[in-house]
């Protein structure tokens, strides 16, 4: 019965992150491509679009983080968002692929498109922040919590995989080669889905409101909790491993969307076999094996270490992809696989750094510091989005042209593989001021509840 609840559990928090990125591997992978070629939108257009829509809500993430934090329901802290604003990313799933003509008024058509993207970014926050803050209320057990944050990765690359490799041909089924009508019938199927995957999880978590009372011994530091927004900043900036991880993050996410937004470019450009774009997108579906080594790894590597493995082995994978077809999916296989782990590590990582607030610093802010993948998610969109669209600007693209000259070639190149090299580098190189030991916090964790347990084990024996 204790493995069920614990699979139910796995199966309900997977849920959730899977939810969120089927919207987020269709916006990655072809939000851009729609605009630009069935839409016919400039490229520049789309990419000013997506950096200005990042930077009015890049920091929403922590705003909500910082209600999670003051948030009191009978459901719990996090629990009620996945409700609350799990059903209309939803609905906005559905309107940003319903664009209607406006008669031919491309300003209106703009405009639409403007203020959908928008709302949808700042839902986008409201259901995924949570995902994170709610995983140190669900289990105490570190073991756990990387099992959670594994099982959370798995389900996202399996509903992602599907995605990749399906959306093309179901645009196509469901379109009968309209491809505007398409793309409109998918977006109501996945955002049904997407409502569904919330619901599950909403009705299957349960927060524990025993931990934080277990965190707060008799003989421990007062834990400061319930912040105002300047003092939450104030702690959050104060937890340098938190800072650190932050920055991480953010090129982190970056790169990996410019990736994911130019490969249908760059399979159907460079490569001129359009017809490979759906099971090149389908291998993301090796990320699990990447996602399930890292309970394995993490047994003998601190949480930093296997990060920068991950990106190095991430960046070879990368750098071998140019050289004919057999190596461009062994390289994607090598660098999807890498990025299954590193982002598995990152939300494990983050857990972390919550960890070290309360036990270092005395602060219990999970829901400020769980934004980090929201923060990350959306400036890297911004940043990964205008970058791929003023690259392809500066390269000359024409979406109505079979084949694109050479400087579009290279700027596609650039952007698919060697600036997600050199970021990756980078990732690689500002780890090196991670210094926050998870083995010690681990360690303290587990000799506090041991304490505790043997402190109610005593009350009991007195009481009986």
């Amino acid at each position: 019965m204790k493995n069920w609840h614990l699979w139910k559990q796995r199966v309900s928090y997977g849920a959730t992150d899977m939810a969120g990125n089927l919207i987020w591997q269709i916006v990655g992978l072809y939000l851009l491509f729609y605009y630009t070629t069935v839409l016919g939108i400039s490229p520049a257009f789309v990419g000013t679009l997506f950096l200005v829509v990042r930077v009015i809500d890049a920091f929403d993430g922590m705003f909500f983080g910082f209600l999670i934090d003051h948030t009191h329901s009978k459901y719990g802290k996090s629990r009620p968002y996945f409700l609350w604003f799990g059903i209309p990313l939803g609905i906005l799933t559905m309107l940003l692929f319903f664009n209607p003509s406006f008669g031919g008024s491309k300003v209106f058509q703009l405009a639409w498109i403007s203020i959908v993207y928008t709302l949808f970014s700042l839902v986008y926050s409201g259901a995924n922040t949570p995902i994170t803050a709610i995983l140190p209320a669900l289990t105490n057990d570190p073991d756990e919590q990387t099992n959670l944050a594994s099982a959370r990765m798995v389900m996202t690359n399996i509903g992602t995989a599907v995605i990749g490799a399906i959306s093309l041909p179901m645009v196509a089924k469901l379109g009968g080669g309209n491809s505007k009508l398409g793309w409109t019938v998918w977006a109501v199927i996945i955002g049904l889905v997407i409502m569904g995957l919330f619901t599950l999880a909403f009705w299957n978590l349960k927060e524990n409101d025993s931990l934080a009372e277990e965190a707060e011994g008799a003989d421990a530091p007062e834990i400061k909790g319930h912040l105002s927004v300047k003092d939450s900043l104030k702690g959050a900036l104060h937890n340098k491993p938190w800072v650190v991880l932050s920055i991480s993050f953010i090129l982190l996410q970056t790169f990996w969307v410019i990736r994911m937004q130019t490969a249908v470019y760059y399979l159907t450009y460079v490569y001129r076999r359009a017809d490979l774009v759906g099971a090149f997108n389908g291998l993301i579906i090796v990320a699990v094996i990447g996602n399930l080594s890292v309970p394995f790894l993490s047994k003998f590597l601190k949480h930093r270490n296997v990060m920068i493995v991950s990106m190095i082995t991430f960046a070879i994978g990368e750098a071998i992809m140019p050289f004919g077809v057999v190596l461009l999916f062994t390289g994607t296989v090598i660098a999807t696989v890498a990025m299954g782990a590193a982002f598995s590590i990152a939300f494990v990582m983050i857990a972390d750094t919550v960890e070290y607030s309360r036990s270092e610093l005395h602060i219990d802010e999970p829901g400020i510091l769980s934004s980090v993948p929201i923060v990350g998610a959306k400036l890297g969109m911004g940043l990964g989005g205008a970058l791929a669209g003023w690259i392809l600007s500066w390269g000359g693209f024409e979406a109505a042209a079979k084949i694109q000259g050479a400087k579009a070639v290279m700027a596609i190149s650039t952007s698919f593989i060697w600036l997600s090299v050199a970021l990756a580098i980078a990732i690689v190189l500002i780890l090196q001021f991670y210094k926050l030991d998870e083995k010690e916090v681990t360690s303290a964790v587990r000799a506090e509840a041991a304490k505790q347990a043997a402190a109610k084990d005593a009350k009991k024996v007195e009481t009986d």
